[in-house]
């Protein structure tokens, strides 16, 4: 027992780490296509339906759910951060993100819909961070890396809870 318990953790780290991680850009993030398990689609939405209210825990609004799609729209505190003369800034985010199951594989798309620093919603939008030539602004370099680790963790969340 003492052997396995080692070996399934190697495996488990594995599985973890190995979803490709997604990129920000100017235009948001891109569409993630992941292997659909071999489950019932009522089974998925079920599921779906149930991570989102466990994941966040100040609610999260699902909505035009069909037998193989949902959106999910809900608030990240936290969701990411930048310095400027060695004051931080915290911005949570307002996202939806878009669930479509096929037949072999289903696609994730997260969507930055609103952000708020100090409760307060802002006008920036994720684009207003980059330059026109598809480099981040001058100042904001944190911002990108930060909202990465962010969407990352939601992601691999969303997939190894419907993969169970």
């Amino acid at each position: 027992m003492k052997k396995l318990l080692p070996l399934l953790c190697c495996f488990y780290c594995c599985f973890a780490f190995s979803q490709e991680k997604i990129e920000l850009t100017q235009n948001g993030f891109p569409t993630v296509t992941v292997a659909k398990p071999n489950i019932p689609l009522e089974n998925l939405i079920d599921a779906s339906k149930s991570w989102a209210l466990s994941y966040n825990k100040n609610g999260a609004d699902v909505y035009e759910v069909t037998t193989n799609s949902l959106k999910i729209d809900a608030l990240r505190k936290g969701a990411f951060q930048y310095y400027s003369l060695g004051e931080r800034y915290t911005f949570d985010v307002k996202y939806t993100l878009a669930v479509e199951f096929g037949d072999v594989n289903y696609t994730l798309k997260l969507i930055v819909k609103e952000i708020y620093t100090d409760d307060k919603l802002i006008k920036s939008t994720i684009a207003d961070y980059f330059t026109p030539e598809g480099k981040i602004r001058e100042g904001f370099e944190e911002i990108k890396p930060s909202l990465e680790i962010t969407v990352n963790k939601l992601m691999s969340s969303f997939v190894s809870y419907v993969q169970r």
